[in-house]
């Protein structure tokens, strides 16, 4: 299984205060999501704020998309919402 982590869409912030990054599992598109608390307790975010959000995303990007890249391997490359328990 190929996955990959292309920059070709910028993450956003989603009405559930999740940010939603996008991936390629083989070849197709897909999207992941973490927490803000994931952000918050792990990637230093201060508020829910979109502006602090995706700054605690870029900031533990590499990480994040580590994550990512062990839970789409495990489930067998279907989307993922990175949650506290996974760091």
């Amino acid at each position: 299984m190929k996955i990959d982590f292309p920059n070709l869409v910028m993450p956003k912030v989603t009405a559930l205060s999740t940010v939603s990054f996008q991936a390629t599992v083989d070849g197709e598109y897909l999207w992941c999501e973490i927490s803000c608390e994931a952000l918050c307790d792990h990637f230093g975010a201060i508020s829910m704020d979109e502006n602090d959000l995706l700054h605690a995303f870029h900031t533990g990007r590499q990480r994040i998309e580590q994550v990512a890249h062990a839970l789409l391997e495990s489930n067998g490359g279907h989307p993922v919402l990175l949650l506290v328990v996974n760091f």
